[in-house]
């Protein structure tokens, strides 16, 4: 069974220190993932077998294992996978509406998600691993899904994801304008006891951090009705709120939460049925997950990868755009990375 290993020459400042010590507090594996190398011969010194207690000296060659062969978790399931970014530990996709990320522990009746599709993608490519996503999309949120190949870039970007260090971006149309072009929902959120699928704000939930900037704002177009006594036809203003295209970042990634926030301020998501926003002009939430940036597990290199919007609300935003003689707004892009 073949591995793939990290080499990590020793610094002096790590002089002195135990085997498990470095693995541990410099290249970041848990205790857990540690008892799985110790079990499967999985990091040698200078390439030979060690104990987790050998201490190590300025120059020492350590290398870890970071993935063997392992059997697919999943059935694989053929699908048409638009495939953003790929190396050797990260496969991140551009996720369709319609869809979920993974299947749910519990499930009476199998139904294909993506996940089953990268599971087929693996087999195709003769990679020999688990399935394992970092994260979770709403099944009608579109946009960047992030996959690790192996466990120890899932461990690591997991991390990331914990200390900031990997962040997401996302756009959203609401449905009316927030009180302020720019702000921190900062609002803890749990289930709402009166709805199995819903969450609510409540004081009791976990803590939930949402970063917004409103990016362009629509003015709904004016109705025309007939004119008076059969004369020409008028214009009034339209009953519907305006739209506001916001990028949105998020601290934490609490179920629903940029959904719940922008609800319980009175500005739902357009086209969200489950908390308010239903709308004839689009079939499902309008948030789209755009751009995503983090270190590659093994090289610390920034990667940077960004989704276009999908066609249903590029469609909004450009028919919005042509009612009112053409929009000078920008759409939100990633932040550059150092």
């Amino acid at each position: 069974m073949s591995k793939e290993w990290l080499a990590h020459r020793i610094k002096a400042e790590e002089e002195g220190r135990r085997i498990g010590s470095v693995l541990q507090f410099c290249l970041g594996f848990s205790r857990r993932r540690l008892q799985v190398l110790t079990r499967t011969d999985g990091f040698r010194l200078n390439g030979k077998r060690a104990h987790l207690d050998r201490r190590v000296k300025e120059g020492d060659l350590l290398e870890v294992c970071v993935h063997q062969e392992e059997e697919g978790n999943l059935a694989p399931v053929a699908m048409d996978l638009k495939v953003l970014y790929e190396d050797a530990d990260l496969l991140i996709l551009d996720k369709p509406p319609g869809i979920e990320v993974h299947p749910p522990e519990q499930r009476a009746r199998f139904r294909p998600t993506l996940a089953h599709g990268v599971a087929h993608y693996f087999a195709e490519k003769g990679i020999k691993a688990r399935v394992r996503p970092l994260h979770r999309l709403d099944k009608d949120t579109t946009g960047i899904c992030v996959f690790a190949k192996n466990a120890y870039a899932h461990q690591t970007l997991d991390r990331q994801l914990r200390d900031g260090t990997l962040q997401r971006g996302y756009l959203a149309l609401l449905r009316g304008l927030p009180a302020d072009p720019v702000g921190i929902i900062d609002e803890p959120i749990g289930r709402d006891p009166e709805h199995h699928m819903r969450r609510m704000v409540r004081d009791d939930g976990e803590r939930a951090i949402t970063r917004y900037r409103v990016v362009e704002v629509f003015e709904p177009p004016c109705r025309e009705t007939e004119g008076r006594a059969g004369g020409t036809a008028e214009l009034e203003p339209s009953l519907e709120p305006p739209l506001a295209l916001a990028e949105v970042v998020l601290e934490t990634g609490r179920t629903h939460q940029i959904r719940v926030h922008f609800s319980h301020r009175g500005t739902p998501l357009l086209g969200d049925r489950l908390y308010g926003g239903d709308s004839p002009r689009i079939g499902r939430q309008a948030l789209h997950s755009a751009w995503v940036t983090l270190r590659q597990p093994r090289s610390g290199e920034a990667v940077k990868v960004t989704s276009d919007l999908p066609e249903d609300m590029a469609c909004l935003i450009v028919g919005n755009e042509e009612s009112h003689g053409g929009n000078n707004g920008t759409i939100a892009k990633a932040p550059e990375t150092e």
